[in-house]
């Protein structure tokens, strides 16, 4: 009962929020072009004041595990090439094919990591989490980059990548964490007082925000892509990552990281860039739509299995 009870308030508040967002959507309280404005905010600001907090507030020697760090790498690229045998056995399609495989690896971890690591292990630092982020956001990008490359005709260039990463908030936000880490830097306690606050309010207005974007018209049209993907990327991966992770003897916080990166649902920016990269952009909203929902059960699956196995 313990594990059901942990497990359900790490879960619960994520698919409320989300269904706050649908209903404010049906009650014409914002559109979509409402909710793509406010992504960019709370991404680039506030998330990335949640992360840049974490890591700030956090101890460097116990924030860096090299061993979670390898595992996490080495697993998405595993996940990268499930995605790429997924894909040519369920799509014709080169504009599909692209999408199913991010579909496949790409996961809400920026999103949900923290928020649910947070409640899953309250009593430990949550800096380990933010850490991922150095290898989780490069590997996200770089490889949902190269697959819808590869199958939209598109050349890959090296120096457009690294730009895109350097430049994205999340990880200027760890680079200026570790800075301040390093250099003993301290800010007053107001200041400190509205980074905390702004941060703990990213992963709430983001899950708001998914639910808003919910669109349930053509979920129909591609039901033999949204089903496998769905599957493999709900079950099937975090099925074998999650217990490969619990056999390597991550326990505690590092485990909860690892629920975040293979557990959750696929991100919301790989419907952005597929539409921007010629991926079949229909075809990525329903997945973010179907695997978001779908999670919320999943989710709580996984975390009364390891809560009751003592990973965290």
């Amino acid at each position: 009962m313990e594990s059901l009870r942990i497990s359900l308030n790490a879960v619960l508040p994520l698919f409320l929020y989300m269904v706050v967002g649908y209903l404010a959507k049906l009650g014409k309280l914002l559109d979509d072009e409402d909710v793509s404005k406010f992504n960019k905010v709370i991404f680039r600001v506030f998330l990335a004041l949640s992360v840049f907090k974490a890591v700030h507030n956090s101890d460097l020697s116990t924030a860096l595990r090299p061993k979670l760090l390898l595992f996490t790498l080495l697993g998405i690229l595993l996940e990268f090439l499930i995605g790429i045998f997924v894909a040519g056995r369920i799509s014709t399609h080169p504009n599909q094919k692209g999408v199913i495989i991010q579909g496949v690896f790409r996961s809400n971890f920026t999103l949900i990591g923290l928020a649910i690591a947070e409640v899953l292990v309250p009593t430990e630092e949550i800096a380990p989490v933010a850490m991922l982020s150095v290898v989780v956001i490069p590997a996200f990008n770089v490889l949902a980059v190269v697959c819808l490359s590869l199958y939209s005709g598109e050349t890959v260039q090296p120096k457009e990548v690294a730009l895109r990463i350097a430049k994205n908030p999340l990880i200027l936000a760890t680079a200026a964490g570790i800075a301040c880490m390093v250099l003993k830097i301290h800010f007053p306690e107001s200041v400190e007082r509205a980074i905390n606050a702004m941060g703990s309010a990213a992963s709430p207005v983001m899950l708001f925000l998914l639910g808003a974007f919910f669109h349930f018209e053509s979920l129909g049209k591609y039901a033999r892509q949204i089903t496998v993907t769905t599957v493999f990327k709900l079950i099937v991966n975090p099925g074998v990552f999650l217990t490969l992770g619990y056999l390597l003897g991550f326990r505690g916080m590092e485990f909860a990281g690892l629920i975040g990166v293979f557990a959750s649902s696929v991100a919301v920016s790989s419907f952005t860039m597929s539409q921007q990269m010629g991926g079949d952009a229909d075809l990525a909203g329903d997945l973010v739509v179907s695997t978001s929902l779908f999670s919320c059960l999943t989710l709580f699956g996984w975390c009364v299995l390891f809560k009751t196995l003592g990973a965290f």
